[in-house]
């Protein structure tokens, strides 16, 4: 059996006293914080999520619907209509920056998307509904890196187990940096074998936010222009990595020249900036003045090799 010293003894039982023959002063309790201010922030979280979710929406929607009444507006190239049509599925890469316009502009064509779970993922579910989205949740994980692998798999999953799924995925978001294609969408292409499409949309009149991809919001009586080209058939599933990043600097060659096209379309010169943000090694695709070919030859046979790969 050990000894028990009598520092030990006066650490188990505080009135046990100290060699000036006093019991020590009591250690002061913790003040018990009440859980009432916490219930009621709660609540009116809960109570102004709510508001934004039927308020913010539509306030959305009214003002791009002024914005697309009062505007010229042209289409040009391989549309999300004729890749659902010739293709029966596909995947189109965006950038971030133009967000604020593809939810409203997408709308018509009845695309999928996954909202991710959450009071933010809630507002933005809403929002794509009702620009007649087909919307899934997911990506529930608190870990960036663990819900960037949930939301693929569950993209990936819908893309197999539904018929003409068209996504549109802002390939440089969430966080950036802006205009550097991450590689989730040729990750999707090749786990479903669907082809993709590149998009970019331009206007002439707009305010720019100071955010990190400097996001664009167009204004009314404007000329905005939607450029598509596509399709680009991915490799096969087990092309292996080098396949993979060919076929994505491909891609990402073509999303940034239908870019330079587009802007030059609008405003007929190109902001030297601009150009600059774009990796080195493509502004030389980005600065091309010659129209690029939007629509790429259609395999019909396509769904057939795909069946058998």
């Amino acid at each position: 059996m050990g000894l028990v010293t009598v520092d030990d003894v006066q650490k188990s039982n505080p009135e046990t006293k100290d060699n000036s023959g006093e019991a020590p002063a009591p250690a002061p309790q913790p003040e018990r914080k009440t859980r009432l201010p916490r219930r009621i922030k709660k609540a009116f979280k809960r109570m102004m999520v709510r508001l934004a979710v039927l308020t913010l929406p539509r306030i959305y929607l009214t003002y791009m619907w002024f914005v697309y009444k009062t505007s010229k507006v042209e289409e040009l190239g391989f549309t999300p209509g004729q890749m659902r049509e010739q293709c029966g599925e596909g995947i189109w890469a965006i950038w971030h920056d133009e967000v604020f316009l593809v939810a409203y502009a997408f709308g018509k064509y009845k695309p999928h998307t996954l909202a991710s779970r959450g009071d933010f993922g809630e507002l933005i579910a809403r929002l794509l509904q009702l620009c007649d989205f087909n919307v899934f949740r997911g990506g529930s994980s608190s870990s960036r890196k663990r819900r960037s692998s949930e939301i693929l798999k569950d993209m990936i999953e819908c893309m197999n187990r539904e018929d003409g799924v068209l996504y549109g995925i802002t390939t440089d978001g969430s966080m950036g940096p802006a205009y550097r294609m991450k590689r989730g969408v040729v990750k999707i292409g090749m786990a479903c074998q669907a082809p993709l499409a590149v998009q970019r949309t331009w206007c002439k009149r707009y305010v720019q936010l100071p955010s990190w991809d400097q996001t664009f919001i167009p204004m009314p009586f404007n000329h905005i222009v939607h450029v598509y080209q596509g399709p680009f058939y991915p490799p096969k599933k087990d092309a292996g990595a080098e396949a993979m990043e060919d076929f994505a600097v491909e891609v990402e060659r073509a999303l940034c020249r239908v870019s330079g096209f587009a802007r030059r379309k609008i405003e007929g010169t190109l902001p030297q900036k601009w150009v600059e943000r774009f990796p080195e090694k493509f502004r030389e695709d980005v600065t091309k003045e010659e129209a690029p070919e939007l629509f790429l030859p259609v395999d019909p046979d396509y769904y057939k090799k795909k069946g058998s790969a």
